[in-house]
Formats: C-alpha cells, structure tokens, sequence
C-alpha cells in the first residue's frame, strides 16, 4: 500500500468528533475526526474521505472489509487508501465516481488494529450525500415500459432498487413483484433507459416487496435482499457482477414482512438485516456470519405496534448505525440506538400522527442531525420528525400530499443544496414532489402521473447526468414511469407518448441514442444523429446543442418552419464522447432532451 505523510487535513476541511474521549486504558484506535462530516453534502467529483484515529493504525488491518465504502446505487467502491501523519490518518481515493444525488455510507470495522495489535472495540460509520447539478422540479415524462412477460396478467411490482449491479457505472433497476414471486431486472442501456429484463424465482407465495442492496459477502459485488409479506422471510440473493442474482438463501423472520434495512449491528465489516415484521408485531435482527449466509433472527421489541417501515443511519452521533421504526397500528415512529455489539436498544417514540407506511432517514433542515419523513398513508400526509442529534426525536411538520401515499425518498432534486422529498400515492395514481425551502420546510408541489397507481417513487441519477430523475413504479398496471430532468432553466412538460405536447410542439427523442461505434458506422455520411420535431404551426425555431456546463456549442436550426413534422442533423464526428442535451426554443417555450455519445469520433 502507498505511504503518504504529504496531505495533512487542514482544520477546516475535517471534522472533529469532540464528543469522543481517549479511553483509559489500552491502545485501542477510535475516530476522532473526519471528512466528509455526517450527513454533508459533497461534490462526487474528485472526492476523498479521510478518516483520523487517536492512535497509530496498522496498515496490513486495513482493507476493503475493515474500511469500506458503500454507495447506495453505486455500490462497492475501490479506492487506493494513503497512510499519512504517521499512520493516524488515512487518506481513501475512490477508483470510481459516485452518481450525484447519492447516499454513500463509510464503515470502519473491529478488524482495524492499532501498530501494537489492539483492534478497535466498536465499529464506526456514517453517512454523507453526494452533491447534484443544479436541476428543476419539472420533471418530463419520457417513457413507460412494461415489466410484464407478453400475455401475462398482473404480477403487482411493487418497490424498486436502482442499484448497479453489472459494474458499467449506471444505475439498473430491480423490482419485486408481489403476485407472480419473482424479481426483474432490467440493466440499464448507458442512456438511463431500460429495454429488457431477467426474472429470478422465489419461493411460492413468497410476496416479495421490501428490498435493499449491499456486499453481503464480501467479494465487492452488490447482492440484493427482498423482505417477502406472506413468506414471513427474508430473501438474500448474491450478485455475480453481470446483472444477474445467484445463490438464493431465505431465511425466517417474522410475519408480515413489510420493512428492511442494512446495517452492520456487530461492527465486524459484514452488512447485517434488520427487517419490520407487521403481522408478527416485532423486529427482527439477522445477523451475518461474513460470508453472505445469516444466523436465525433474533425479534426485538421496539415499543410501537405493527412494526411496518424502517430507516438506519446514527442518530446519536456516536458512530454507530440506529434504526427507526414505523408502527401501523400504534401511528408511531421509535429510535432504537445500535450499541456495537449487535443489539438495538429503545431511546424514543414520537406520535406522528397517522400510518407510517414506509419512512426516510435524512439531513432535511441542514443542522447536521438526522431527520425523519413518514408516508402516512391512510392520512394522505407527510409528517417530518426531526432529530436532535442526541437520540431524540419531535414532530414538527405534517403535509397533504396524493391520496394514499405508499412511498416516500429523499434528494436533492433541484440541486440547491437541500434534501427535496418524494411520494409514491397509490389512489390517486400520481407522485409528487415537495420542494425544501433549506430549513426542512416542503411545499411548492408538483405532480407526476402515473396510470392506475402511484406505487413507488425512487430518486436517482438515472443517465449520469449529474441531476436527479425519478423512476416511478405502478403496481397495478405493472409499468416503470421514466421521469427525466431536464436541468436548470423553464421547460416544457411532455409525454412520452405520441400525443402533442401542450405548447403546440413536440421534441422527439434522437436517434441512434446512445451513439456507438456499434450503432454508427466511422463514416462521413453515417456518422451523424436525427433529431426529428413536430411543430402545430408555422413557428420561429431555434434548436441548438447543449454540454453539460450549460453552454451552447453548436445551433442546429434558426429559422421560421412551417407547420408539420421536421429533423434536423447532427454531425458527430468531432464530438468528444460525454452527455449532451439538445434544446427546442418555440417563442419563450423549451423543451429539452438528452443524447449520450460513447466513443469519440
């Protein structure tokens, strides 16, 4: 491993853990600072973590397990790990960008020794936010796409994971299907489309739904669980690294399965389940032996009834992963603080006033501590709850939304530095979207159709864009809404569908998109994209090309067009390889799409 004692951490760039102290006796190491702080928002872009112990550390004890880094859709990251300050400080380079918009989690295990051999008593984690592009809140359907086989009938897909499970650096799209007891997996195209899927089995009468993904076993491969409602179990798939999902493990945890989450419990560098068991009015900790297999769940009350939804970050700031809990019955949420040696022990409850259906864990007024949201779905609310950073939590904000609200998530949508919210509401078939106002204050409302039901809305930079698109989920006619955004700037809502768009005009997706070696031949005449429109009537147009620090480079057509359908041509062989937008300007209305290039011509 590369020795480094060249980049010391400047004061203001780490932050300092004040609330730790040396411990008395022994050498034990402990973090006293790091960087990025927990919950901040950073820049993906040229990235390092740094991590300073009290204590010299031995660098043969750090590896991928010891000291991993995780990011939620990403996944594993590689990274080159520098010693410096005489081996107090470690400096980690990820080998790979986070997508903008994401949850990343940094674990420090027991593993990690100190020069004289005494290994840390407790874990450490915590988790920070990559920062977005500046975005909109008009998000544009783009397209909609079937999950059922040809002549199927309803398999209900119900939740979503965007994980990149075959490593190209785009996000793939898993998805639980509760009828028919499978999972689908659609891989991403490199253009944040998705053509076809591949269905893994589960068990009969499984009812697969709550799902997340991590490295359970360790080979820096991204695995999947799915909890299942009539199964009463959870299901643990391994990732091969290809997009496909091998060695299917389930294991009993409770009845009614309705919430899961991941957290390594015992500080060991293996990633454990917690899952939310309704029917069975419990919790239930499975512990992971390292190697991807799982002990038999341990149930932990939690002091609310009907346990249905669940979120793990620190709460407390002590390093250590907390899970809270929503109650069906008891319209609670409670705080169960993580000890480190694999128990979850009762700090709170708080009232949040109606049926939390699902909940999100996440930094939304900007003071540093966790916070709350809770789709409250028989209320038609979003309640906040806000942390204290201490273990407590208070109810400070509820919120109309759809009718039914199934799901909620949290990012960063119209990249001004604060966490936007989303629901998923199943009767009245939308999903909306609520902007932050910077104190954890949501409001200005924007509603996304969706067919027959707003089943699930997941945040994620689909087209590695650097802004966040939603992907929807519609569990009654079993289709995937692609919402794209656009960027900054005024656009005009379209459909992904052969009607005209309320302006009187129509920006049409081009083609070949992505633009490949394999799709265009290297010629003159070949080496080129169509971009066709449709004007209502005869209209001043301005179609130009737009990179991705929001500069024109090229203007395709400036002219007065008659009513009807037209293409104009984009000569791509001198157009370096990157993500392109191309931009329709009707009088003062916009429409904008994105066009990716893979190889340089």
């Amino acid at each position: 491993m590369p020795v480094s004692r060249n980049f010391p951490i400047k004061s203001a760039a780490i932050f300092l853990l004040s609330s730790f102290s040396p411990l008395a006796a022994g050498t034990a190491p402990y973090v006293v600072a790091i960087q990025p702080a927990a919950q901040a928002m950073v820049s993906p872009d040229n990235l390092e973590i740094v991590v300073q112990f009290d204590v010299a550390v031995d660098p043969a004890s750090i590896d991928a397990r010891s000291l991993s880094v995780f990011g939620r859709w990403t996944g594993v990251c590689p990274g080159q790990y520098i010693f410096e300050e005489e081996n107090r400080q470690i400096r980690f380079k990820p080998a790979k960008t986070f997508s903008a918009g994401e949850w990343i989690t940094v674990s420090l295990s027991k593993g990690i020794k100190s020069a004289t051999g005494e290994t840390m008593t407790k874990g450490y984690a915590w988790n920070f936010w990559t920062r977005t592009r500046p975005g909109s809140l008009e998000l544009q359907e783009i397209r909609r796409i079937n999950v059922r086989r040809q002549g199927e009938g309803r398999i209900r897909t119900y939740g979503a994971y965007a994980g990149d499970l075959n490593g190209d650096g785009f996000h793939d799209i898993t998805l639980p299907n509760e009828e028919s007891d499978d999972i689908r997996v659609f891989l991403n195209d490199g253009a944040g489309d998705y053509v076809s899927f591949t269905d893994f089995d589960l068990p009969a009468n499984s009812t697969p739904s709550t799902n997340e993904g991590a490295d359970f076993n360790g080979d820096g491969l991204l695995d999947f669980a799915v909890g299942n409602i009539s199964g009463g179990t959870v299901s643990v798939f391994l990732g091969d690294g290809q997009g496909g999902l091998t060695s299917l493990q389930s294991y009993p945890v409770g009845a009614g399965t309705r919430g899961l989450g991941v957290i390594d419990l015992n500080g060991d560098g293996a990633p454990d389940l917690v899952t939310a068991c309704r029917v069975a009015n419990t919790i239930a900790l499975s512990i992971n032996k390292g190697n991807g297999t799982f002990l038999a769940s341990v149930p932990v009350e939690t002091g609310v009834s009907g346990e249905t939804s669940c979120a793990v970050a620190d709460a407390n700031a002590d390093g250590l992963m907390d899970v809270f809990i929503g109650g069906f019955n008891s319209r609670e949420i409670a705080l169960l603080l993580g000890d480190g040696d694999g128990h979850l022990n009762f700090s709170t409850k708080v009232n949040c006033q109606g049926v939390a259906w699902m909940i999100a864990a996440g930094d939304v007024d900007n003071d540093g501590n966790v916070d709350v949201v809770s789709a409250n779905a028989t209320q038609n609310q979003v309640a906040v709850l806000r942390g204290d950073g201490a273990g407590q939590l208070s109810l400070v904000q509820t919120f109309n939304t759809g009718s039914f609200p199934l799901s909620i998530d949290l990012g960063d949508l119209d990249g001004d530095g604060d966490l936007d919210l989303a629901t998923g509401n199943f009767s009245s078939a939308d999903f909306m979207i609520f902007e932050n106002n910077g104190n954890g204050v949501f409001g200005n409302p924007r509603r996304l159709r969706a067919q027959s039901a707003g089943s699930c809305a997941v945040l994620h930079d689909r087209d590695r864009d650097g802004d966040l698109d939603v992907t929807g989920i519609d569990e009654q006619d079993d289709l995937i809404f692609l919402f794209d955004n656009p960027g900054a700037g005024t656009v005009v809502h379209h459909a992904a569908t052969n009607s005209l768009a309320p302006a009187g005009f129509e920006l049409k997706q081009s083609y070949p998109n992505p633009i490949s070696a394999s799709r265009v031949t290297r010629t003159a005449l070949q080496s080129r994209v169509t971009i066709p429109f449709y004007l209502k009537q005869a209209s001043e147009v301005t179609l130009d090309i737009i990179n991705l620090k929001g500069e024109t480079i090229m203007v395709l057509v400036k002219e007065k067009l008659a009513a009807g359908e037209h293409q104009a041509v984009l000569n791509i062989a001198h157009l370096p390889a990157g993500m392109y937008f191309y931009r329709l300007s009707v009088g003062k209305l916009r429409m904008v799409k994105k066009m990716l290039n893979l190889k340089a011509w």
